[in-house]
């Protein structure tokens, strides 16, 4: 995820930031001078997911009224 951030023109650093019981955030100073925090709570697993294939769609089976 840093080096999509860090590509970014308005992007000047990166940093993972570790800030204890609390977590890990990826600290991000922009060339403006303005710096963000981001907490990443979720990810792709190892490998993420083949884009190749078409996405599978899930749905939730409806069930008769009033139940």
């Amino acid at each position: 995820m840093s080096d999509l951030l860090t590509e970014h023109p308005g992007v000047s650093s990166v940093e993972p930031v570790d800030l204890g019981n609390r977590g890990q955030v990826l600290r991000v100073t922009c060339a403006d001078g303005v710096v963000t925090d981001l907490l990443v709570t979720n990810m792709a697993p190892p490998g993420g997911d083949n884009y190749q294939e078409d996405e599978r769609i899930v749905s939730k089976r409806e069930t008769a009224p009033g139940r």
